[in-house]
């Protein structure tokens, strides 16, 4: 009897301690547009100044393997954050349970969305009890900041801090320009004036803010900007987090720092990131900073809309029944290793990869081409092997592994079509670029 009543107290214990914790965790979600899986400070980038959100996660823990699940729009920013929001997989079609800002306003905690519009479906802006666009970082730091004054310690928060920048034409105030000279940025590692062959969507907005060739000049200018925009929204991340500290509430919040997708900027001729390299369109940085969150790196795949449940679990909010996404919460106590064994990845109909530990294939249905890459002794995908017989092998066996991961995300893109077009393409050398616009 002694036995089962100690049991019993235990399990109680556990049960209260859970109730205790539930509701009672900040929650803080700084996601940036556009942001390459490399480019922050502490993600060991030797250029772009991110020190804010440096000291934030020099004691979280980094997912170096996150990515978008993929998009059918060449706005990838909408299916990922849609994505983020509904913890549901973009291929499947299938119903939301509850969004994100939903369940946690269910659980009593007062939401704020400030960031651009247009990036999803207005019903789930809605969902917050406040939405708005405060057209800059500053602008939305700011709408943050009172909210964080008016609520902080009156209830639970739930910020969801995601504005415009980086995103061309990569806006930040003067004094953030004059940080970084074009001549002293390197180019990036895979950098082509050209992309080899048609991918299938060559001329899509994003490719056209610069003329082809790519030049050292063009796309290092590209940069500096790009670094200055990424600095400024740093700055502003900054002043949120002085906010909650400000407010006593910065010890009590789990915080998720994130990009919505990748960006190209020169890799293999690329600009945009409607591609599936992996310096391209899905790889993204994803870093949790919290109470109970170790310091410290992780090889673990994870999906960015993985971020749903897994802020639930880590804030003790019940997570729905039906969601798509694995909760991280398994890597991040290091109960697991990982809870994706590979990654697959899609763009529209015309592209679609998969990836395991070591290697990456990505397939071309529409020009009837594969690329294979060894991960681990070729980061930047400089070094296409699908060609070689020594790796037939090896591209069959990562073609069935597509395959089956097609089947599992309801994906019914075919990897072979009757009659594929040619994949040899020529830039257009006197195109006009598209004007820049937020």
């Amino acid at each position: 009897m002694k036995k089962y009543l100690l049991l019993l107290c235990v399990l109680l214990v556990m049960s209260w301690s859970r109730f205790l914790r539930a509701g009672n965790l900040n929650v803080v979600f700084l996601l940036a547009d556009d942001l390459r899986p490399d480019c922050l400070g502490v993600l060991g980038h030797t250029v772009v100044k991110t020190p804010n959100i440096d000291r934030l996660c020099a004691n979280g823990l980094i997912f170096r393997n996150a990515y978008v699940l993929g998009s059918n729009s060449g706005a990838v920013c909408t299916p990922s954050r849609t994505m983020i929001m509904t913890g549901m997989d973009y291929l499947r079609h299938s119903p939301t349970p509850s969004t994100l800002a939903q369940t946690v306003k269910a659980a009593g905690y007062a939401s704020i969305r400030s960031g651009k519009a247009g990036n999803n479906p207005s019903k789930l802006d809605k969902v917050f009890d406040v939405h708005l666009d405060g057209k800059t970082a500053e602008g939305n730091a700011n709408n943050i900041i009172g909210f964080i004054q008016e609520h902080a310690g009156k209830q639970p928060l739930f910020i969801y801090m995601a504005p415009h920048e980086p995103h061309d034409p990569q806006f930040a105030p003067d004094e953030y320009y004059r940080m970084y000279k074009p001549g002293d940025i390197p180019l990036p590692a895979a950098f082509l004036p050209y992309h080899p062959f048609d991918n299938g969507e060559m001329t899509v907005r994003d490719e056209q803010t610069l003329p082809w060739p790519r030049t050292r000049e063009s796309v290092t200018g590209k940069l500096a900007r790009y670094y200055a925009s990424i600095t400024y929204w740093d700055a502003q991340c900054g002043r949120v987090i002085d906010a909650l500290k400000a407010a006593g509430q910065f010890e009590n919040t789990v915080f998720v720092v994130a990009g919505d997708n990748g960006l190209s900027l020169g890799e293999h001729g690329l600009l945009g990131k409607q591609n599936l390299y992996e310096f391209g369109g899905m790889h993204v940085p994803l870093i949790f900073v919290g109470p109970g969150i170790p310091k410290g790196q992780t090889q673990a795949f994870a999906y960015l809309h993985d971020v749903y449940p897994t802020l639930c679990e880590l804030a003790g909010v019940a997570i729905p029944d039906g969601l798509d996404a694995t909760s991280l919460v398994p890597v991040i106590e290091g109960k697991q290793a990982g809870v994706h064994p590979v990654m697959f990845t899609a763009y529209k109909n015309c592209q679609r990869a998969i990836r395991d530990e070591r290697w990456k294939l990505i397939r071309y249905p529409l020009i009837d081409k594969t690329q294979l890459f060894d991960l681990q002794n070729d980061p930047h995908e400089m070094n296409d092997l699908a060609g070689d017989p020594m790796y037939l092998q090896t591209v069959t066996q990562m073609t069935a592994l597509l395959k089956k991961a097609q089947a599992e995300h309801n994906d019914n893109c075919p990897l072979v079509v009757e009659d594929p077009s040619p994949a040899e393409w020529t830039p257009p050398s006197t195109r006009r670029t598209q004007p820049l616009a937020r």
